[in-house]
């Protein structure tokens, strides 16, 4: 941690306010995080904190931002790594799972928030949007879908996987490799039905 008197550029004081407050906010949730708390284990005073953040909503909603540009970006590689519809749904089961594992306090921020703030719900539901826009589209570019049939299918995907993760945190009988190839095995077996439709 840096020491009180350490100045640092303001982008990289950012940066490590940021990478603070996610452990924080990850570790203990947003109703009982405090911005002393934040600041204290920054090792910076609160005023500094204040300097780049208005207020707790505005850090949190920074810390979706970042979070969720992320989330995205891994799952619009693993959509784009492939033509293969198979590799595919194999590639982004294991991008999302890989994230859960590797990026354990963005993965909470993400899904497991305790927050009820009108406009952190809104980034997490552009988040799913835009995850789901991608989704969707895979899966109209090898099954003969409409956009409601593309939808609903999309949805059951991204829900069993959002379900799978909680449980393996909950029981943990099951890792992710094993999770993954369970998870595209049961959902390549029905989606290939959709491309001879």
């Amino acid at each position: 941690m840096s020491s009180p008197q350490q100045r640092l550029p303001r982008d990289q004081r950012r940066d490590q306010l940021v990478g603070v407050a996610r452990s924080v906010f990850a570790t203990r949730g947003y109703r009982t995080t405090s911005m002393d708390m934040i600041a204290e284990a920054a090792g910076v005073s609160k005023p500094v904190l204040y300097q780049h953040f208005d207020s707790k909503q505005d850090l949190y909603l920074a810390l979706i931002d970042s979070s969720a540009a992320h989330l995205d970006s891994r799952l619009a590689e693993a959509l784009g790594s492939t033509t293969d519809p198979h590799e595919q749904v194999h590639a982004t089961y294991r991008a999302y799972f890989d994230f859960v594992v590797s990026h354990r306090e963005e993965f909470v921020i993400i899904f497991n928030s305790d927050v009820y703030e009108p406009k952190a719900e809104q980034k997490l539901r552009a988040l799913r949007e835009s995850s789901a826009t991608r989704v969707v589209s895979a899966l109209q570019s090898f099954a003969c879908l409409t956009d409601d049939e593309a939808q609903l299918l999309c949805r059951a995907l991204i829900g069993t996987a959002e379900v799978v993760v909680k449980q393996i945190d909950s029981q943990r009988g099951i890792d992710a490799d094993t999770a993954v190839e369970l998870l595209t095995q049961m959902s390549w077996g029905g989606l290939r039905s959709f491309a001879d439709r």
